[in-house]
């Protein structure tokens, strides 16, 4: 930190926590205006009126110039000086005075938590009178400016501690302010409110008639307006608090970030706390507003607005509004009768008030208007199931959306209802949590069921909610209120019909997530409007731009009320869209693999290598989930299909275990039908897998079979693909001579048929295995040709296996300024294809042909990430790795 300056006080420098010594008084003032001038040039004339006025020297340039000559080496700042004045090369910040203005600035526009900190930071900069000890005209001008600047912080930081409650610590201190200026209104006011709110009605009358009678008496006229309709206020006893916050939560834990977004409103505005049935709204407001009442002087108001009630319709507005001016003192006979009159004599009612008004169970935006305040005092806290984004846009409320509990949350609040005696067996208590989902209104009433049954264990309670069917009927403790059924009932009665249709469906569908595609097939028509309504009625969540997810409880609340035949139906629109878009997407990872017959892509379809790895990635989870359930249910065409679709995606990115469940699920699904072509997909694809995977016996049985199926179905290309995969699952096993036999069946198979992108990866294989067995020219000219291959048929995936042949090749020749080369160029590709394992196994070969040309820290580096991919994909190649990086 650089030089500090103070003039609010002594005249003063400080650097490195010391006093610098600034030399002779009108030194000091020289500098003094300087600082009131930071930053800016101050004309010679002005610097000697401000220092000297009538007492000038003779030579007062020369004076001058010698001041600050003393002053520059003092300081270690710059003070520039021409024919026109004097300059102090320093920030606005590093002077008391200039910080000062910037706190107050800052005090009246920050909400009043921030606000008071502010504000106090900036009087404690006052160290006294300011300027102290200059007497001439510009400084006393300049004095009385700041001391009048600072009664106006000081009447701030009073209204911004009224605001916030202070009223009974601030009444002492206005008492000593009021004697010392006796005639200021503002002040007087304040002193008036504060009395009030402190309960000293009859005092603070008295003052205001005090206050009156010497303002007649001394200068001929009244109170000015704003004080007397404050001093009118408190005669009715207008400031009358009604109280009416039902009990707090006796149990209550978390919300640690919603209760502080609540904290940031308590000067005023609107809050919309949302979030399902059963999450915990109310308590979250009931809990935050008792534990805040003391801010809210002047009282606070509740209603419960029966927006998803079904024993009677939500509340009128204007019924609303007849108990809440009933409250603040309006007597019948003077109750307006329609809607308008009474929303405006409730804001006239509220203006100059300090309340807490909770709106509870709020159907839509147009009931809670009318009940909003006018003024800037009140915090209006909203609860509701929508979203109530209106109030978003136009009243710009700030929103709160509800979570499920945290599993550390629930286990408390299960803690604090049960004991910690309860909750020994820690195992039954998280699975309770986790069947639960966090849902607070759930966990009450497990809780609920285990006090009345003291002597259940809780794993009892547990096995209950492990049905997935009867889950719901063991979350009843009775009442519609209590039970998790009948509370999401009232969400879902309240939706348009096809939003509740859709909401059926979704429950039905497999995997834990949906897009609008998916979810428009899935409900055979355009499901973005809907997907919106379910979203504002916080039935539906939008985690991820595009994507929906709900709770686990109201996804089987909304299984349960599907129809079987409409949802059947629903599952083979969703399953048949997974399937036709996954299938589009694949041709873009794979255009060299042959396809199965399916019928056109549906919309939706991702249109580059890059989009459709994006899909995959997004839609991986729903996919499995689909396999799994055409599986089970009996979509036996899917069950082998879906796993074809996802077979390329799972392999480049390392699922090589979801890869290998879901072609076992195919092949028994092939076997169902009786398909041997589908036989004969299923069981390359698994066999591939395997020799991934490293079970090589296994993958050549598989393969065998499968080279079987496809020559009984008269598949030429399938043959040589099999081939091809048997050459690799040999090669795997070190056998080089079975592998080649079989390289060559596949490339002259794919000769015949003319499958030149076929033909390219038979070159590269062959050229692979001609390099194991030694025979580097033949491997190099086999490479090259399957690259001139490619240069039409541009697969890359080809590429980089050519690539890095060639690289292997040229580092066994010797040329290993070629081999990097290659290297690079395959670790490239493999990266831009998502094709982790096969990056991986590059990088860790480049790494070793750039270490043998010395290029040791790039080796490093490759060797790096060759580390991080063999660590993702959790294989064992990673130790090996380790060991070059740790040499």
């Amino acid at each position: 930190m650089g030089t500090q300056f103070a003039v609010l006080g002594t005249i003063e420098a400080r650097a490195g926590g010391e006093v610098l010594e600034l030399g002779p008084p009108k030194q000091r003032r020289v500098l003094a205006v300087l600082l009131l001038h930071a930053g800016q040039v101050v004309p010679i004339e002005q610097l000697v009126d401000a220092v000297w006025h009538t007492g000038r020297p003779h030579w007062p340039k020369q004076t001058l110039q010698s001041y600050v000559a003393r002053l520059r080496p003092v300081l270690g700042v710059k003070i520039v000086g021409n024919s026109d004045g004097y300059l102090l090369d320093t920030t606005p910040e590093s002077v008391d005075l200039h910080r000062f203005r910037a706190l107050v600035q800052q005090a009246r526009e920050l909400p009043d938590a921030d606000a008071a900190g502010a504000i106090e930071e900036a009087l404690g900069l006052w160290r006294g009178e300011p300027f102290h000890g200059a007497r001439t005209p510009w400084f006393v001008t300049q004095r009385a400016t700041l001391v009048e600047e600072r009664f106006s912080a000081r009447l701030l930081r009073t209204d911004i501690a009224l605001r916030r409650g202070g009223h009974s610590a601030l009444v002492p201190e206005l008492m000593a302010a009021v004697a010392e200026h006796p005639r200021d209104e503002r002040l007087a006011g304040q002193l008036l409110l504060a009395l009030y709110r402190d309960g000293r009605q009859a005092e603070a009358l008295r003052y205001y008639e005090d206050l009156r009678a010497r303002l007649r008496e001394e200068l001929g006229t009244d109170p000015c307006v704003e004080l007397r309709r404050l001093y009118q206020q408190l005669l009715a006893d207008d400031n009358a608090a009604p109280r009416q916050l039902p009990a707090p939560p006796r149990a209550f834990v978390g919300r640690a970030g919603e209760r502080a977004t609540l904290d940031s409103a308590v000067s005023g505005g609107v809050v919309v706390v949302g979030g399902p049935g059963g999450v915990g709204k109310t308590a979250l407001v009931l809990r935050w507003a008792h534990d805040h009442a003391h801010l809210f002087p002047d009282g606070q108001l509740y209603v419960n607005l029966r927006g998803f009630d079904p024993s009677a319709p939500p509340s009128q507005a204007s019924v609303v509004l007849h108990g809440f001016l009933g409250a603040l003192g309006v007597l019948p006979e003077r109750m307006p009768d329609d809607l308008d009159s009474r929303s405006a004599l409730f804001r006239e009612r509220v203006a100059e008030r300090q309340m807490l008004i909770v709106l509870d169970n709020a159907w839509n935006e147009d009931q809670v208007r009318p009940l909003l305040p006018g003024g800037e005092a009140c915090l209006v806290v909203v609860s509701s199931r929508n979203r109530l984004t209106g109030l978003t846009v136009g009243e710009q409320a700030r929103p709160v959306t509800v979570p499920m509990l945290a599993v550390d949350e629930a286990i408390a609040l299960l803690g604090q209802r049960l004991g910690g005696e309860r909750l020994a067996d820690t195992d039954a208590a998280h699975d309770l949590v986790r069947l639960t989902g966090g849902l607070p209104l759930a966990l009450s009433v497990v809780a609920a069921r285990a006090l009345a049954h003291p002597r259940f264990p809780l794993r009892a309670l547990v096995k209950e909610l492990q049905d997935e069917r009867g889950r719901l009927d063991a979350l009843d403790a009775g009442e519609p209120a209590s039970s998790v059924r009948a509370v999401t009932s009232w969400s879902y009665h309240r939706l348009s019909a096809p939003a509740a249709r859709l909401f059926r469906l979704l429950g039905v569908h497999p995997g834990p997530d949906i897009d609008v595609a998916a979810a428009s097939a899935l409900a055979g028509t355009e499901a973005g409007p809907l997907l919106a309504e379910l979203t504002r009625a916080h039935v539906l969540d939008e985690p991820v731009l595009g994507r929906f997810a709900s709770h686990d409880l109201l996804r089987a609340f909304a299984r349960d009320e599907a129809t079987p035949e409409e949802a059947r139906q629903a599952l083979d629109r969703v399953l048949d869209h997974y399937l036709h878009t996954g299938f589009a997407a694949e041709r873009h990872l794979s255009p060299h693999w042959p396809p199965i017959d399916l019928t056109p892509p549906s919309a939706g379809a991702a249109g580059s290598y890059d989009e459709a790895i994006e899909w995959f990635t997004a839609e991986r989870a729903v996919l499995l989930a689909c396999a799994d359930l055409a599986a089970r249910e009996g979509w036996d065409v899917h069950a082998w299909q879906l796993p074809w679709v996802l077979s390329t995606y799972l392999t480049r990115s390392g699922h090589w275990d979801d890869r290998a469940a879901t072609q076992q699920a195919a092949l028994a699904a092939a076997r169902r039908l009786g398909d041997h072509a589908a036989l004969a997909e299923t069981l390359l694809l698994l066999g591939r897998g395997h020799s991934v995977l490293g079970d090589q016996p296994r993958a050549i049985d598989e393969l065998t079979e499968a080279l079987a199926s496809f020559r009984a179905v008269a598949n030429p290309t399938g043959e040589g693909i099999t081939h091809f995969s048997l050459s690799v699952a040999h090669a795997r096993r070190e056998n080089a001579v079975a592998a080649l036999d079989h390289g060559r069946q596949a490339l002259a198979l794919f000769r015949t048929t003319g499958d030149r992108a076929w033909e390219a990866f038979s070159l590269c294989a062959t050229g692979w295995y001609h390099a194991q067995l030694g025979d580097l020219d033949l491997a190099v000219e086999e490479s090259l040709a399957a690259l001139r291959l490619l240069e039409d048929e541009g697969d890359r995936d080809c590429e980089a296996h050519a690539q890095r042949t060639l690289g292997f090749v040229q580092r066994q020749r010797g040329d290993l300024a070629a081999a990097v080369g290659h290297h690079e160029r395959a670790r490239e590709l493999f990266h831009e294809l998502g094709d982790s394992y096969s990056e991986a196994v590059t990088a860790d070969w480049l790494g070793d042909a750039l270490h043998a040309v010395g290029r040791v820290p790039a080796a490093r580096e490759a060797w790096r990430r060759a580390d991080f991919l063999f660590t993702e994909l959790e294989l064992k190649e990673v130790f090996a790795v380790r060991a070059k990086l740790a040499g």
